[in-house]
Protein backbone atom coordinates (compact mmCIF):
# COMPACT_ATOMS: atom_id res chain seq x y z
CA UNK A 1 0.00 0.00 0.00
CA UNK A 2 1.27 3.37 -1.60
CA UNK A 3 1.66 6.17 1.26
CA UNK A 4 0.38 9.35 0.21
CA UNK A 5 -1.03 8.52 -3.00
CA UNK A 6 -3.20 11.81 -4.28
CA UNK A 7 -4.47 14.52 -2.76
CA UNK A 8 -7.94 14.87 -1.18
CA UNK A 9 -9.18 18.44 -1.49
CA UNK A 10 -7.81 22.20 -0.47
CA UNK A 11 -4.73 21.84 1.67
CA UNK A 12 -6.11 24.97 3.82
CA UNK A 13 -9.39 23.24 4.32
CA UNK A 14 -10.18 22.41 8.32
CA UNK A 15 -11.57 19.14 8.73
CA UNK A 16 -12.62 19.61 12.39
CA UNK A 17 -14.94 22.70 11.63
CA UNK A 18 -17.32 20.17 9.48
CA UNK A 19 -19.13 17.56 11.15
CA UNK A 20 -18.87 13.88 10.97
CA UNK A 21 -20.58 11.92 8.88
CA UNK A 22 -23.63 10.05 9.45
CA UNK A 23 -22.86 6.76 10.80
CA UNK A 24 -19.08 7.20 11.07
CA UNK A 25 -16.55 8.23 14.47
CA UNK A 26 -14.53 11.12 14.90
CA UNK A 27 -11.40 9.04 14.29
CA UNK A 28 -11.38 5.01 13.02
CA UNK A 29 -8.86 3.21 12.48
CA UNK A 30 -9.35 -0.05 10.61
CA UNK A 31 -6.70 -3.26 11.06
CA UNK A 32 -3.89 -0.35 10.46
CA UNK A 33 -0.28 -2.65 10.09
CA UNK A 34 2.81 -0.42 10.31
CA UNK A 35 5.71 -2.60 9.18
CA UNK A 36 9.73 -2.04 9.20
CA UNK A 37 11.92 -3.52 6.77
CA UNK A 38 15.32 -4.08 8.35
CA UNK A 39 18.68 -6.15 7.58
CA UNK A 40 17.70 -7.80 10.54
CA UNK A 41 13.58 -9.08 8.64
CA UNK A 42 10.39 -7.67 9.02
CA UNK A 43 9.68 -6.03 12.11
CA UNK A 44 5.59 -5.96 12.67
CA UNK A 45 5.51 -2.81 14.74
CA UNK A 46 2.20 -2.23 14.10
CA UNK A 47 -0.33 -5.58 13.17
CA UNK A 48 -3.66 -4.96 12.99
CA UNK A 49 -4.61 -2.19 14.78
CA UNK A 50 -8.66 -1.11 15.14
CA UNK A 51 -10.63 1.50 17.41
CA UNK A 52 -12.56 4.19 16.74
CA UNK A 53 -12.73 7.71 18.73
CA UNK A 54 -15.50 10.34 19.37
CA UNK A 55 -15.27 13.20 21.07
CA UNK A 56 -15.37 14.19 24.37
CA UNK A 57 -14.07 10.45 24.42
CA UNK A 58 -10.81 9.46 26.22
CA UNK A 59 -8.81 6.09 24.90
CA UNK A 60 -6.21 4.37 26.89
CA UNK A 61 -3.55 2.56 24.69
CA UNK A 62 -2.04 0.73 26.85
CA UNK A 63 1.21 -1.92 26.67
CA UNK A 64 4.65 -2.90 27.68
CA UNK A 65 7.22 -1.26 25.99
CA UNK A 66 7.89 -2.08 22.32
CA UNK A 67 4.32 -3.18 22.07
CA UNK A 68 3.74 -0.70 19.00
CA UNK A 69 1.65 2.01 20.96
CA UNK A 70 3.78 5.19 20.03
CA UNK A 71 3.77 3.63 16.93
CA UNK A 72 0.27 3.21 15.77
CA UNK A 73 -0.12 6.82 16.75
CA UNK A 74 2.97 8.29 15.05
CA UNK A 75 1.51 6.63 12.02
CA UNK A 76 -1.95 8.21 12.51
CA UNK A 77 0.37 11.62 12.87
CA UNK A 78 2.14 10.87 9.58
CA UNK A 79 5.33 10.51 11.55
CA UNK A 80 7.12 7.63 10.30
CA UNK A 81 9.78 7.77 8.13
CA UNK A 82 8.91 5.28 4.87
CA UNK A 83 11.09 3.66 4.07
CA UNK A 84 12.42 1.71 6.57
CA UNK A 85 8.44 1.65 7.53
CA UNK A 86 5.91 0.62 5.36
CA UNK A 87 1.96 0.50 5.68
CA UNK A 88 1.15 -3.10 4.70
CA UNK A 89 -2.30 -2.70 5.23
CA UNK A 90 -5.43 -1.08 7.22
CA UNK A 91 -6.53 2.41 6.86
CA UNK A 92 -6.63 5.63 9.19
CA UNK A 93 -10.36 7.87 8.53
CA UNK A 94 -10.63 11.21 10.29
CA UNK A 95 -13.97 12.78 9.41
CA UNK A 96 -14.72 10.17 7.46
CA UNK A 97 -11.12 10.92 4.83
CA UNK A 98 -8.20 8.75 4.94
CA UNK A 99 -5.24 10.25 6.47
CA UNK A 100 -3.37 7.73 4.45
CA UNK A 101 -4.24 8.61 1.07
CA UNK A 102 -3.62 12.56 1.78
CA UNK A 103 -0.40 14.60 0.71
CA UNK A 104 2.63 15.87 2.91
CA UNK A 105 0.71 19.11 2.61
CA UNK A 106 -2.70 18.38 3.85
CA UNK A 107 -0.77 16.23 6.84
CA UNK A 108 0.75 19.23 7.15
CA UNK A 109 -2.23 21.44 7.82
CA UNK A 110 -3.69 18.53 9.70
CA UNK A 111 -1.00 17.86 12.53
CA UNK A 112 -0.87 20.25 15.17
CA UNK A 113 -3.96 21.58 13.85
CA UNK A 114 -7.07 19.07 13.61
CA UNK A 115 -4.89 15.96 15.68
CA UNK A 116 -2.00 17.28 17.93
CA UNK A 117 0.59 14.81 20.15
CA UNK A 118 2.16 15.61 23.04
CA UNK A 119 5.32 13.81 22.74
CA UNK A 120 7.12 11.39 25.24
CA UNK A 121 10.19 13.15 26.47
CA UNK A 122 9.38 16.97 27.00
CA UNK A 123 13.31 18.19 26.81
CA UNK A 124 14.30 16.64 23.58
CA UNK A 125 11.00 17.69 21.98
CA UNK A 126 12.09 21.08 22.74
CA UNK A 127 14.63 22.98 20.74
CA UNK A 128 16.80 24.14 23.16
CA UNK A 129 18.21 27.52 21.14
CA UNK A 130 14.95 29.06 20.78
CA UNK A 131 12.68 30.61 23.38
CA UNK A 132 9.46 28.87 24.95
CA UNK A 133 7.33 31.68 23.22
CA UNK A 134 8.94 31.17 19.66
CA UNK A 135 8.30 27.43 19.78
CA UNK A 136 4.47 28.20 21.19
CA UNK A 137 4.07 30.90 18.49
CA UNK A 138 5.15 28.70 15.39
CA UNK A 139 1.73 26.81 15.12
CA UNK A 140 -0.35 29.44 15.95
CA UNK A 141 1.50 31.31 12.41
CA UNK A 142 1.39 28.78 10.64
CA UNK A 143 -2.08 27.58 11.29
CA UNK A 144 -3.53 30.57 12.22
CA UNK A 145 -2.06 33.39 10.32
CA UNK A 146 -1.04 34.96 13.65
CA UNK A 147 1.35 37.84 13.59
CA UNK A 148 4.30 37.98 15.95
CA UNK A 149 2.52 39.77 18.18
CA UNK A 150 -0.85 37.81 18.07
CA UNK A 151 1.60 35.21 18.63
CA UNK A 152 3.37 36.18 21.62
CA UNK A 153 0.24 37.12 23.13
CA UNK A 154 -1.68 34.19 22.53
CA UNK A 155 1.40 31.99 23.96
CA UNK A 156 1.62 34.27 27.45
CA UNK A 157 -2.46 33.16 27.69
CA UNK A 158 -1.35 29.25 27.06
CA UNK A 159 1.41 29.23 29.10
CA UNK A 160 -0.92 31.23 32.03
CA UNK A 161 -3.56 28.53 30.94
CA UNK A 162 -1.84 25.46 31.78
CA UNK A 163 -0.75 26.61 35.18
CA UNK A 164 3.02 28.69 34.58
CA UNK A 165 3.76 31.30 37.08
CA UNK A 166 4.84 34.68 35.43
CA UNK A 167 3.85 33.91 32.12
CA UNK A 168 5.20 37.07 30.73
CA UNK A 169 8.35 36.55 31.80
CA UNK A 170 8.40 32.69 31.43
CA UNK A 171 7.94 32.78 27.49
CA UNK A 172 10.86 34.54 26.98
CA UNK A 173 13.21 31.94 28.78
CA UNK A 174 14.57 28.98 27.17
CA UNK A 175 13.75 25.31 27.64
CA UNK A 176 16.68 24.27 30.03
CA UNK A 177 15.30 26.93 32.46
CA UNK A 178 12.21 25.16 32.72
CA UNK A 179 11.12 22.02 35.70
CA UNK A 180 10.32 18.75 33.72
CA UNK A 181 6.71 19.05 34.94
CA UNK A 182 6.75 23.09 33.68
CA UNK A 183 8.50 21.57 30.12
CA UNK A 184 5.39 18.74 30.02
CA UNK A 185 2.71 21.47 30.57
CA UNK A 186 4.59 23.55 27.82
CA UNK A 187 4.14 20.73 25.62
CA UNK A 188 0.55 20.44 26.52
CA UNK A 189 0.14 24.39 25.76
CA UNK A 190 1.83 23.86 22.33
CA UNK A 191 -0.39 20.73 21.63
CA UNK A 192 -3.91 22.66 23.02
CA UNK A 193 -3.07 25.99 21.04
CA UNK A 194 -4.89 25.31 17.75
CA UNK A 195 -7.59 23.55 19.54
CA UNK A 196 -7.55 20.18 18.16
CA UNK A 197 -9.88 17.92 17.64
CA UNK A 198 -7.79 15.18 18.86
CA UNK A 199 -4.97 15.34 21.38
CA UNK A 200 -2.18 12.07 21.57
CA UNK A 201 -0.58 12.23 24.76
CA UNK A 202 1.96 9.54 24.44
CA UNK A 203 3.47 8.74 28.35
CA UNK A 204 2.58 12.38 29.49
CA UNK A 205 3.66 11.74 33.49
CA UNK A 206 6.55 10.34 32.29
CA UNK A 207 9.54 10.53 34.87
CA UNK A 208 7.51 12.82 36.84
CA UNK A 209 6.56 12.34 40.72
CA UNK A 210 2.81 11.58 41.69
CA UNK A 211 1.95 15.21 42.61
CA UNK A 212 3.17 16.44 39.04
CA UNK A 213 1.25 13.30 37.63
CA UNK A 214 -2.40 14.37 38.79
CA UNK A 215 -1.96 17.44 38.23
CA UNK A 216 -0.98 16.80 34.85
CA UNK A 217 -3.85 15.08 33.93
CA UNK A 218 -6.20 17.09 35.93
CA UNK A 219 -5.02 19.91 33.50
CA UNK A 220 -5.65 17.34 30.39
CA UNK A 221 -9.48 16.76 31.65
CA UNK A 222 -10.18 20.70 32.41
CA UNK A 223 -8.85 21.32 28.86
CA UNK A 224 -11.30 18.37 27.60
CA UNK A 225 -14.31 19.53 29.05
CA UNK A 226 -13.60 23.28 28.14
CA UNK A 227 -12.82 22.37 24.43
CA UNK A 228 -14.58 18.94 23.61
CA UNK A 229 -11.59 17.32 22.06
CA UNK A 230 -11.34 13.38 21.82
CA UNK A 231 -7.86 12.28 24.02
CA UNK A 232 -5.35 9.36 23.44
CA UNK A 233 -3.57 8.42 26.88
CA UNK A 234 -0.60 6.21 25.78
CA UNK A 235 0.49 4.52 28.91
CA UNK A 236 2.41 1.44 30.27
CA UNK A 237 0.45 1.30 33.32
CA UNK A 238 -3.29 0.61 33.79
CA UNK A 239 -3.45 2.58 36.75
CA UNK A 240 -2.62 5.87 34.95
CA UNK A 241 -5.67 5.23 32.72
CA UNK A 242 -8.37 3.89 35.55
CA UNK A 243 -10.07 7.31 36.32
CA UNK A 244 -10.17 9.17 33.19
CA UNK A 245 -9.89 6.76 30.26
CA UNK A 246 -13.70 5.52 28.69
CA UNK A 247 -12.45 2.93 26.53
CA UNK A 248 -9.11 1.19 26.88
CA UNK A 249 -6.72 -0.68 24.07
CA UNK A 250 -4.45 -3.15 25.45
CA UNK A 251 -1.17 -3.99 22.92
CA UNK A 252 0.75 -6.39 22.73
CA UNK A 253 3.72 -7.53 20.45
CA UNK A 254 1.93 -5.00 17.95
CA UNK A 255 -1.31 -6.32 18.19
CA UNK A 256 -4.38 -5.21 20.04
CA UNK A 257 -5.20 -7.87 22.52
CA UNK A 258 -8.02 -6.80 24.21
CA UNK A 259 -10.19 -3.68 23.34
CA UNK A 260 -13.04 -2.32 25.07
CA UNK A 261 -14.63 0.18 28.36
CA UNK A 262 -13.21 1.47 31.04
CA UNK A 263 -15.07 -0.90 33.02
CA UNK A 264 -15.09 -4.23 31.01
CA UNK A 265 -10.99 -4.38 31.04
CA UNK A 266 -10.96 -3.80 34.81
CA UNK A 267 -13.96 -5.89 36.14
CA UNK A 268 -14.63 -7.80 32.90
CA UNK A 269 -11.47 -8.47 31.47
CA UNK A 270 -10.60 -11.71 29.34
CA UNK A 271 -7.29 -12.18 28.06
CA UNK A 272 -3.93 -13.35 30.50
CA UNK A 273 -2.11 -10.60 29.53
CA UNK A 274 -4.78 -8.02 30.83
CA UNK A 275 -4.91 -9.75 33.93
CA UNK A 276 -1.32 -9.46 34.32
CA UNK A 277 -1.12 -5.90 34.11
CA UNK A 278 -4.23 -5.24 36.49
CA UNK A 279 -2.67 -7.75 38.77
CA UNK A 280 1.00 -5.32 37.99
CA UNK A 281 -0.47 -2.45 39.98
CA UNK A 282 0.43 -2.03 43.67
CA UNK A 283 -2.06 -2.97 45.96
CA UNK A 284 -3.91 0.06 48.06
CA UNK A 285 -2.93 -1.87 51.06
CA UNK A 286 -1.11 0.32 53.46
CA UNK A 287 -1.26 -1.87 56.74
CA UNK A 288 1.03 -4.97 55.59
CA UNK A 289 3.82 -5.15 52.81
CA UNK A 290 2.94 -7.61 49.80
CA UNK A 291 5.27 -8.20 46.85
CA UNK A 292 4.64 -7.50 43.38
CA UNK A 293 2.91 -9.33 40.65
CA UNK A 294 5.25 -9.61 37.56
CA UNK A 295 4.65 -10.71 34.47
CA UNK A 296 7.50 -13.47 33.91
CA UNK A 297 9.13 -13.49 30.82
CA UNK A 298 10.21 -10.64 28.11
CA UNK A 299 8.16 -9.26 25.59
CA UNK A 300 9.02 -11.29 22.09
CA UNK A 301 11.46 -9.93 19.19
CA UNK A 302 8.54 -8.33 17.10
CA UNK A 303 11.17 -9.81 13.76
CA UNK A 304 10.45 -13.63 15.49
CA UNK A 305 7.11 -13.58 17.06
CA UNK A 306 6.40 -17.09 18.70
CA UNK A 307 4.11 -19.24 16.56
CA UNK A 308 0.69 -18.97 17.55
CA UNK A 309 -0.36 -16.87 20.77
CA UNK A 310 2.17 -13.97 21.02
CA UNK A 311 1.60 -14.36 24.83
CA UNK A 312 1.61 -18.09 25.20
CA UNK A 313 5.61 -18.06 25.84
CA UNK A 314 5.18 -16.11 29.46
CA UNK A 315 1.03 -17.10 29.88
CA UNK A 316 0.44 -19.55 33.04
CA UNK A 317 -2.45 -20.99 31.60
CA UNK A 318 -1.37 -21.48 27.75
CA UNK A 319 -2.06 -24.91 26.42
CA UNK A 320 -0.43 -26.48 23.02
CA UNK A 321 -3.63 -25.08 21.11
CA UNK A 322 -1.99 -21.36 22.31
CA UNK A 323 1.43 -22.79 21.06
CA UNK A 324 -0.09 -23.92 17.26
CA UNK A 325 -2.57 -21.60 16.58
CA UNK A 326 -2.61 -17.82 16.11
CA UNK A 327 -6.15 -17.19 18.57
CA UNK A 328 -9.25 -15.41 16.18
CA UNK A 329 -10.99 -12.47 18.07
CA UNK A 330 -13.57 -12.94 20.15
CA UNK A 331 -16.02 -10.36 20.25
CA UNK A 332 -18.70 -10.10 22.85
CA UNK A 333 -22.24 -8.42 22.09
CA UNK A 334 -21.46 -5.29 23.21
CA UNK A 335 -18.50 -4.68 21.62
CA UNK A 336 -15.82 -5.89 24.06
CA UNK A 337 -13.14 -8.34 22.03
CA UNK A 338 -10.43 -10.04 22.91
CA UNK A 339 -7.73 -12.30 21.14
CA UNK A 340 -7.40 -15.30 22.75
CA UNK A 341 -8.68 -18.78 22.33
CA UNK A 342 -10.73 -19.22 25.81
CA UNK A 343 -11.76 -15.77 25.91
CA UNK A 344 -15.26 -17.37 24.98
CA UNK A 345 -15.08 -19.57 28.06
CA UNK A 346 -17.39 -18.19 30.65
CA UNK A 347 -15.56 -20.51 33.34
CA UNK A 348 -12.29 -20.08 32.50
CA UNK A 349 -12.48 -16.17 32.60
CA UNK A 350 -14.00 -16.78 35.83
CA UNK A 351 -11.61 -18.73 37.50
CA UNK A 352 -8.52 -17.13 36.42
CA UNK A 353 -9.51 -13.19 35.98
CA UNK A 354 -7.99 -10.61 38.98
CA UNK A 355 -9.49 -10.16 42.33
CA UNK A 356 -10.98 -7.02 41.28
CA UNK A 357 -12.83 -8.80 38.44
CA UNK A 358 -16.89 -8.51 38.48
CA UNK A 359 -16.82 -12.24 37.22
CA UNK A 360 -14.89 -13.84 40.17
CA UNK A 361 -15.28 -11.88 43.15
CA UNK A 362 -12.54 -13.50 44.95
CA UNK A 363 -9.75 -13.56 42.11
CA UNK A 364 -7.66 -15.82 40.79
CA UNK A 365 -3.76 -16.07 41.51
CA UNK A 366 -1.49 -16.22 38.00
Amino acid sequence: MARRKKALGKPGKDLKDQPVPEGQHLLEVDGLKMYFHTLDGVVKAVDGVSYTLDRGETLGVVGESGSGKSVTQLTIMGLVDMPPGKIEGGDVRYHGQSLLNMSEQQMQHIRGNDIAMIFQDPMTSLNPVYTIGRQLGEGLRLHRGYTKEQALKRSIELLDMVGIPNAEQRVKDYPHEFSGGMRQRVMIAMALACDPDILIADEPTTALDVTIQAQIIELMQEMQQKNGNAIIMITHDLGVVADVADKILVMYAGCPVEFGTADEIFYESMHPYTWGLIRSIPDPVVDQKRPLTPIQGNPPSLVNVPKGCSFSPRCPYATDLCRQEKPEMYTAPTGHYARCHYASDPLFVQKNAPANSRTHKKGGEA
